[in-house]
């Protein structure tokens, strides 16, 4: 029986947030040790639940260590990481002579206190440890997030790396079950091997929809080149995460193959090409508020939201949720019928001893700190309050891929007034699945605008239903413009072509 080493430790660093991402964010997301990684993720859409459908159809004996995954956000804290360590290499100290390989669930763009690449700190010591113990080429697979920024640590250390290739990422379980499957193959083939190229570009997550240029065309070209070689067993287009300032930011491309080095990297400079021919699409420009508003009064009659995109605030990428530099101005203008999302788990108290039916005033938003606004003032009728728990209407929603189709809010309360319906929670939460908004007897199709904390992973619930959308510059610190962020690390990276 092939029997596999499973440990996942997931998480989107963005480093110029202030705010440490630590253990009690990771109890949020999810600390699953020994069998409980496979119980707890069996079956619920994540990128884990694939690994663990392919290995138990494969009929492996999966010998879990630890899980554990939060949301986007600042650095992450040591002791989480040394967490995760103590029960990944005490399982594999334990085990280590009864398995046939390894596989991890990761990210790739992971930061912490002491580390500016945890993935490739995870593979030099799973290698360390692996010939200390007397099996040093044991093989380690893994799945990653398409976002991740990526060393050549990480993939000369490995043995065979798969990514996402959506943006939404719609196929993160599907993903998975394509990273295990290469792992089957490398079990019986140990003489694959990994190349990595990286590249010089930096793009913000509006300009790596996977829909759009320059990934629609650098993707299809990736495909092109597995159908027409066969050496090649994956290709992975990886579009980088921007907000983290560490040398190796930014996109890149890794293969896995068969075949000679010499004929890899002339796959990859193909590729290289393909990205450079299309890049000044991945830096789109965004209007302000005035211009994205009479670019709306000009449209067509038709049905369906204006969506009025806040880049700035990307809760998939890592801010707080609760900016208001769009909706405060939004609001100003007196246009009505708005639907807006905000974290903010003082006001969600405050809704709460209020009680339900209430009419209250209240500070909403702009309280984590001083790069997303001001609170805003805000009048208004309790019309629900909840416990925030729903279930995804698409179970392959981009949401999945964080951890699966349970998602916790935390309490919730919705505020109304003659201007705009406001959706409070204590946690933030990207606004992936429309779920998030019925679930709270909230529906954004009848809206005339809906504000939008998200920069491509939206798409997949939101294209559907809208009328039409655009993206407003505001500030925050997921700014689609990179030459407003501090970096010190990037050397002679490119983050704008202006």
């Amino acid at each position: 029986m092939t029997t596999i080493l499973f440990g996942g430790l997931y998480h989107e660093t963005h480093t110029f947030l202030a705010q440490k991402t630590g253990m009690p964010q990771f109890e949020e997301g999810g600390i699953h040790i020994g069998e409980a990684a496979i119980d707890r993720n069996r079956g619920n859409g994540s990128p884990s639940a694939g690994f663990i459908d392919y290995a138990e159809k494969a009929g492996w004996r999966i010998i879990p260590t630890i899980q554990m995954a939060a949301q986007p956000a600042g650095k992450v804290t040591d002791d989480v990481v040394e967490m995760f360590f103590e029960h990944y290499l005490a399982g594999l100290d334990r085990h280590v002579q009864e398995i046939d390989g390894i596989f991890l669930v990761l990210h790739g763009a992971m930061v912490s206190e002491s580390s500016d690449d945890v993935e490739g700190l995870i593979m030099r010591k799973t290698r360390e440890r692996l010939k200390a113990l007397g099996r040093p080429d044991l093989p380690i697979g893994a799945v990653l997030d398409l976002h991740g920024n990526i060393s050549d640590e990480m993939v000369k250390l490995s043995t065979v790396v798969r990514a996402y290739r959506e943006n939404p990422h719609t196929d993160a379980l599907e993903s998975a079950v394509e990273a295990a499957a290469l792992l089957d193959i490398a079990l019986g083939e140990p003489g694959i091997r990994q190349v990595h190229r990286a590249t010089k570009y930096v793009i913000s997550p509006t300009g790596v929809g996977s829909a759009n240029e320059p990934m629609k065309s650098v993707l299809a070209a990736a495909r092109a080149i597995e159908a027409s070689d066969p050496d090649i067993l994956n290709i992975n287009v990886m579009a980088g995460y921007a907000y983290s300032d560490i040398a190796i930011c930014g996109f890149s491309l890794s293969l896995v193959t068969r075949g000679t080095v010499e004929a890899a990297n002339e796959h990859l400079d193909a590729l290289v090409g393909v990205l450079e021919a299309n890049i000044e699409a991945g830096y789109p420009s965004e209007d302000d508020l005035q211009t994205a508003l009479a670019k709306a009064d000009a449209l067509p009659p038709g049905s369906g939201p204006i969506l009025l995109i806040e880049a700035s605030d990307n809760i998939g990428g890592g801010t707080p949720g609760d900016a208001t530099g769009l909706l405060g101005p939004l609001l100003e203008t007196g246009r009505n019928n708005i639907l807006a999302a905000l974290a903010d788990k003082e006001a969600v108290a405050a809704c709460f001893e209020a009680g339900l039916g209430a009419e209250i005033t209240l500070e909403i938003g702009a309280k984590t700190d001083e790069h997303h606004g001001t609170p805003i003032r805000f009048t208004g009728k309790i019309e629900h309050l909840s416990d925030g728990v729903f279930q995804l209407e698409n179970p392959k929603s981009h949401m999945a891929s964080m951890g699966g189709t349970t998602i916790r809010m935390g309490r919730c309360a919705v505020l109304v007034n003659d201007q705009a319906k406001i959706l409070l929670s204590e946690r933030k939460t990207a606004p992936m699945d429309l779920g998030q908004y019925h679930s709270q007897g909230l529906r954004p199709e009848d809206a005339t605008y809906v504000v939008i904390k998200a920069a491509v992973s939206h798409r997949a619930a939101y294209d559907d239903i809208q009328r039409a959308s655009f993206y407003v510059d505001t500030p925050g610190l997921c700014t689609s413009n990179l030459k407003r962020l501090p970096y010190t690390k990037l050397g002679d990276k490119v983050i704008s072509l202006t």
